[in-house]
């Protein structure tokens, strides 16, 4: 079986260009509400942002990831259960989780209906999947313009609303909600985009030998030289997709 997305190489600046514990806090905030009563397994839970959100909300959250480095930082600021393993694979009895999470991971998993039928699998009946998914959007600005060249290069992503909406319904779930809708702000300078570009920072460039990466992101990088301000922070609101389904009892 093919493995899920890996960040090994990213986990320790992972957060510094993602908006860190504020933005998973607020992430968090907008999943509690659509949660079935009980504790939360985030699959993909990276450096737990999220899951610190969501138990700073009173859930009692544990995370799986297939990346070790990316747990080990989670530790750091995540006190519960932290398992390694791959959402393909969830290490988990059938009907034991009273919810399973993604936030911006199950594009990441190499078949997502097989994703999804696995997390339908380790549900309770009457548990819940709930995803955060897509390309997130924002009103323009001078940097969002830049994003948004950098987004359309991107190869297609598979986590798109009627994609994620078809997957959960062949795993047996009935889907309850899906809508675009606001998840986070956060703020980024051109000078720190210009380091998340030239590191190779965005995934898709990590695919990418280095000659060709740094040919693709030419232009990008001299637009964003060409900003104004570089170290001016812009602040932006994001929307993201949310999909809430439920596991018939």
């Amino acid at each position: 079986m093919t493995e899920s997305v890996k960040f090994d190489k990213m986990a320790a600046n992972y957060d510094a260009a993602r908006g860190g514990e504020g933005r998973g806090h607020m992430t968090a905030a907008t999943i509690s509400t659509h949660l079935a009563p009980g504790s939360v397994l985030e699959v993909g839970v990276g450096t737990a942002v999220v899951a610190a959100g969501l138990a700073a909300l009173g859930h009692t959250v544990r995370g799986v990831d297939v990346s070790q480095p990316m747990l080990d930082v989670a530790a750091t600021r995540f006190g519960g259960e932290l398992l390694i393993g791959d959402g393909m694979a969830l290490p988990f009895e059938d009907g034991s989780q009273d919810n399973v999470v993604y936030v911006h991971a199950l594009h990441l998993m190499p078949d997502m209906p097989a994703a999804l039928a696995e997390a339908a699998r380790v549900l309770r009946p009457g548990g819940r999947v709930v995803v955060r998914h897509g390309d997130p959007v924002a009103e323009a600005d001078d940097l969002v313009l830049i994003l948004r060249q950098v987004q359309a290069m991107q190869p297609a992503r598979p986590d798109e609303p009627e994609a994620v909406r078809t997957a959960a319904e062949k795993a047996g779930l009935r889907v309850l909600r899906q809508a675009l809708g606001p998840e986070y702000e956060s703020g980024m300078d051109p000078d720190t985009f210009i380091a998340l570009i030239t590191n190779r920072q965005v995934p898709f460039l990590q695919k990418l030998d280095p000659a060709r990466a740094a040919e693709v992101v030419a232009p990008i990088l001299e637009q964003l030289h060409a900003l104004p301000e570089p170290q001016r922070v812009r602040r932006q609101a994001w929307s993201c997709w949310l999909t809430a389904a439920e596991k018939p009892v």
